[in-house]
């Protein structure tokens, strides 16, 4: 698309690799400010938030502060990091964030969600998730004050009365 401008901008690659390190420290407020000014043109739909985690390998063989050895959802052998995303009810990106992938996802969703609440202005919202990710402590983070949750459950993994009772 740049190249189609009247004036086109001048840049090299090495300029785009030289903007990550301030787009990495900058990642919070330019996702605050991406949601505040996308309000203007749609009605964000806060009330249903959709939380999921993945992770990312990289064909290394040495760790560093974030890329970590792991629990690989391809099951390979090199580091990792892990990556939360919270979505709206519109399957539309909300807010994410990057963590060593020698952490357990479960951990990744509080100081998200804080940072939900507190930057997005977003308090009174269903929280949905899937069974990876609804530890009691995440449970009890969103049975409180204006949330509440769901979270899927394995019907293979149910006592046998509740299963009977799913199905």
């Amino acid at each position: 698309f740049a190249h189609s401008l009247l004036e086109q901008p001048k840049y090299k690659l090495q300029d785009i690799y030289r903007s990550l390190s301030i787009l990495a420290e900058e990642s919070d407020y330019i996702q605050a400010e991406v949601y505040r000014n996308s309000n203007f043109l749609h009605k964000r739909n806060t009330k249903v938030l959709y939380y999921d985690c993945t992770n990312y390998y990289f064909e290394i063989e040495q760790e560093d502060e974030l890329k970590k050895y792991g629990k690989s959802k391809e099951h390979r052998p090199n580091p990792i990091v892990g990556m939360g995303l919270f979505m709206d009810a519109d399957g539309i990106p909300l807010s994410f964030d990057i963590y060593p992938g020698n952490q357990n996802e479960q951990t990744s969703l509080k100081p998200l969600e804080k940072k939900v609440i507190e930057e997005f202005g977003c308090e009174e919202f269903i929280f949905c998730s899937d069974a990876g990710l609804g530890s009691e402590n995440n449970r009890l983070l969103n049975h409180s004050k204006k949330r509440s949750y769901i979270v899927t459950q394995s019907i293979k993994k149910l006592p046998e009365e509740y299963r009977t009772l799913a199905l």
